[in-house]
């Protein structure tokens, strides 16, 4: 599969970083609105400043009119009492000099609005005029006193009084105009600084609008609508959809990050989903030769760890159950092998079998032969039989002895069959149950069954063997009563022993051929209880080993088929 991109950090922030550009913005808004204050704190400024000239101005120019009032009514004054020599002007002057002090008012007041240095030095000159008429002025109501109104004319009408009041007037004038003009440039500034400030506070303010709707739409354009759409998009994650198209581009900015963050982790989710399912698919199919080529990031790196260790020990434990069932396939098919074996040992022990019944047939013959053998030995022994009955008797203890050997030879055989049965079988299941639970292990549970009549048969071998043993002691003291009993009837009949003498030797004759039956009887019986035990044995053993054999070979073939699908 092919590797996707790294996921994009906060790093990797360019010239379309929303943070950078907001920054950017309110840092204009904060300049916009701290210039827009300080215009505004300037216009304020000016505007005070203005009034305060203003004011400045209408004072000076009334102090000023003040004060050249004040002096011009101490002249009417003055000059109306020349002429006149009416108290009125008189006591008009003195209250105007001692009382209204307009002139006195005048200065102060321009004193307190800020006349400069140059102002002052005209004003004081005007002052100085002033006091250089008061002499004149006393001089003319002294006259007036003294009823000459003619000298008081000349006093105060006169060129030196008239020249002073017209240069006191002619400064006078001067100053207010120089005052006015002064105040008018500085009104004149403060109107500009107004002008200029509230143009400029205008200005700003419409930048600062400017910047609050940029703001706004920024906000708007670049935030709350790219931050809907981010959540919508996570939503749809969180539900586990993840196809859903994000209508946002990538670019260097953060929602731009963003967006490529959760684009990435869409795509890597899905290739990681993607490859997890193919994984499991092949898994499922017995594939375990893959490898995890996704890009894992973060807390997915576990997944990937985990994947890779399932498969390396899924790897080494389907290894380990396919050679343990190449192993048992193996062993399977020996099985087979042995169990074809023992069918064919089965045939031939069935020959062997065969064999034994034709031997058994003609002893049936021979023995019929003897039977007839014996009617007559019979019919001649009737002739003596007064004679004999004593030897009836002792001939009768010896077929009870005799009688008694049979059973216990009957016995006998039964007891070898069965020993002969039961050693073939130990060897054979012992052999198969050694070879095959070794081999098997733990699959090999199913040849406990065996192991487990191997054991019974070797407790009933041991029985068998103790039974044979107290039979053959029977056997063997019954023959030794029939020997004795035999002698005594021998001596006994000796005294018929003409008689019988046809007798004893059909009897005879009888004897010699017993004893061929009975060796061939017993020869019989030791083949007939190797073959019957060998039949038995392999009859059970083939029977229980084939069905075993085909089970697990079936279930062996099945095993290896099922395992070969396995890719490690």
């Amino acid at each position: 599969m092919e590797k996707k991109k790294e996921a994009p950090t906060s790093e990797a922030l360019g010239k379309n970083s929303q943070v950078a550009r907001l920054r950017k913005i309110v840092k204009q808004t904060n300049f916009s609105l701290v210039l827009g204050i300080i215009l505004l704190v300037l216009l304020f400024f000016a505007s005070i400043s203005y009034a305060l000239v203003s004011n400045e101005q209408l004072e000076s120019t009334m102090y000023l009119n003040q004060y050249r009032l004040g002096s011009k009514a101490l002249t009417t004054a003055v000059q109306s009492y020349a002429v006149s020599g009416n108290t009125m002007y008189y006591d008009d002057y003195m209250r105007e000099l001692n009382t209204d002090k307009n002139r006195d008012i005048a200065l102060a007041g321009l004193e307190a609005n800020d006349i400069k240095d140059y102002e002052w030095a005209e004003l004081n000159e005007i002052a100085a005029l002033s006091d250089n008429l008061v002499p004149l002025e006393e001089d003319a109501m002294a006259a007036v006193a003294a009823g000459d109104v003619t000298a008081a004319t000349e006093y105060v009408f006169g060129k030196e009084y008239s020249d002073t009041i017209q240069k006191i007037n002619s400064l006078t004038d001067d100053v207010i105009t120089k005052i006015q003009d002064r105040l008018d440039a500085s009104k004149k500034l403060f109107m500009v600084i107004q002008i200029i400030c509230a143009v400029a506070f205008l200005a700003g303010f419409i930048r600062l609008a400017q910047q609050c709707l940029r703001t706004i739409h920024f906000s708007q354009t670049e935030l709350l609508t790219p931050i809907i759409k981010v959540s919508d998009q996570m939503e749809l994650l969180a539900d586990g959809n993840l196809h859903a198209d994000l209508d946002l581009q990538e670019d260097d900015s953060e929602v731009g990050n963003m967006v490529a963050a959760i684009r990435f982790m869409k795509d890597n989710m899905a290739s990681i989903i993607e490859e997890i399912s193919y994984i499991l698919e092949q898994m499922g199919q017995g594939n375990y030769i893959l490898t995890v080529n996704q890009n894992y990031v973060g807390e997915y790196v576990k997944i990937k760890d985990s994947f890779n260790k399932i498969m390396e020990d899924m790897r080494g434990t389907v290894s380990t159950i396919q050679e343990v069932a190449k192993e048992i396939d193996s062993g399977s098919a020996q099985l087979a092998y042995a169990a074809d074996d023992l069918a064919t040992a089965c045939t031939g022990q069935a020959t062997e079998v065969s064999e034994l019944m034709q031997l058994l047939t003609e002893l049936g013959n021979s023995i019929r032969y003897n039977e007839q053998e014996a009617e007559e030995a019979v019919k001649i022994s009737n002739l003596a039989s007064s004679t004999l009955t004593v030897g009836s008797q002792k001939m009768d203890e010896l077929r009870e002895a005799m009688k008694e050997i049979s059973q216990c030879s009957e016995q006998i055989i039964s007891v070898i069959a069965a020993i002969s049965d039961i050693g073939d079988e130990i060897d054979l299941l012992s052999l198969n149950a050694s070879i095959e639970s070794a081999r098997a292990g733990e699959a090999g549970r199913g040849f406990a069954v065996v192991a487990e009549q191997v054991k019974k048969l070797a407790e009933a071998s041991q029985n068998a063997v103790g039974q044979t043993s107290e039979l053959i002691e029977r056997t063997v003291q019954s023959v030794e009563v029939g020997t004795r009993i035999s002698r005594e009837a021998a001596a006994n009949m000796e005294e018929v022993q003409m008689g019988a003498e046809e007798t004893t030797g059909r009897i005879n004759g009888i004897v010699d051929k017993l004893k061929l039956e009975v060796e061939s009887i017993a020869h019989i019986n030791d083949s007939i209880g190797v073959v019957a035990g060998i039949v038995d044995n392999n009859s059970a053993t083939s029977e229980e080993t084939a069905a075993v054999s085909e089970q697990q070979k079936a279930q062996v073939e099945s095993m290896v088929d099922m395992m070969s699908r396995f890719k490690v």
